[in-house]
């Protein structure tokens, strides 16, 4: 099994709970004993009371509430727990010592810690997994069971789904045919592509394409920060052509130099720029993805048929 707990009203008590490796939760005027020892029909009717005094008389409201701290009393140390702090999901698993209690709140002791990650160290940032999981943070209550258990199972694995997997092999076949319809462009096309993959990334082009900088073909400004680079389009290229335009660039006033090209010599391939030059080989693998990831192989299509 897995549950999703809230840790506290507005999550008050997320930070503790992770940084001391407990489960918290409130049920204030049910006593230790009770709850370990199971006495379901006493905590009910204290429940049923409660609610009653705050003008609530559907015995709905009361059962659900009970239902969720039995979820978290009997919950066995091979199940797993989620929840979500500092737009990461967390998972843990709890020890089979009982409720305890502290000045804070009632808990239950996490089995090792609290973790972000999956089983090979990947951080679980909340807007990179199902919704079908992300979506259970708008649950209002405390405690609730996970019901897309696979999808959570597959994520602290680090597996894919059949659909991820046969999307991720379309994708790179794409990219791989991709790369190679690059090389049947025009240089004066190659240029135009290079401009809307820049500016497809969000950049402000500040210069005409090719036309009034004698050794840069393009410069970008980074809307946010307002750094400015120089970009270098080249059809073919070599490690000389690299070094020649490495040495030629002034780092004064631009953040980097980006040296694109769609049909690199063999020993380009290997090569790395003078290291304090700041310049950025830009080889035809990446330009493909590039090409894929902002949508422009339709663009390609037309222009190679």
């Amino acid at each position: 099994n897995a549950y999703y707990i809230k840790l506290g009203r507005g999550g008050e008590w997320e930070e503790s709970s992770i940084e001391e490796n407990k489960a918290r939760i409130g049920w204030g005027a049910q006593t230790i004993e009770d709850i370990n020892h199971r006495n379901w029909e006493r905590i009910g009717r204290q429940l049923r009371k409660s609610f009653e005094r705050r003008g609530v008389t559907n015995r709905g409201a009361s059962t659900r509430d009970l239902n969720m701290l039995k979820m978290f009393a009997e919950s066995m140390s091979h199940d797993v727990w989620i929840t979500f702090h500092n737009s990461c999901l967390w998972w843990c698993q709890l020890k089979e010592s009982g409720v305890q209690s502290d000045e804070t709140s009632k808990y239950r002791e996490v089995k090792e810690h609290w973790s972000d990650q999956d089983i090979d160290g990947n951080r679980l940032i909340v807007n990179q997994i199902s919704g079908r999981l992300s979506k259970i943070q708008a649950f209002r209550g405390t405690v609730c069971k996970v019901r897309a258990i696979e999808d959570l199972s597959r994520l602290l694995n680090h597996e894919l789904s059949a659909e991820s997997r046969r999307i991720g092999d379309a994708m790179e076949n794409l990219v791989n045919e991709v790369e190679g319809g690059l090389k049947h462009l025009h240089w004066r096309d190659f240029e135009t592509l290079t401009d809307l993959l820049f500016t497809g990334a969000g950049w402000h082009r500040l210069s005409s394409v090719g036309k009034t900088m004698k050794f840069v073909d393009m410069e970008f400004e980074e809307p946010i920060t307002k750094d400015i680079y120089q970009v270098q389009v080249k059809s073919a290229a070599t490690s000389a052509d690299l070094e020649q335009y490495s040495h030629k660039f002034s780092s004064r006033g631009f953040k980097r130099l980006y040296f694109v090209v769609h049909t690199p010599s063999r020993d380009l391939l290997n090569s790395t720029p003078d290291g304090d030059k700041r310049v950025e080989l830009v080889l035809p693998n990446r330009l493909a993805k590039m090409v894929v990831e902002l949508g422009l192989t339709g663009w390609l299509l037309k222009k190679i048929a």
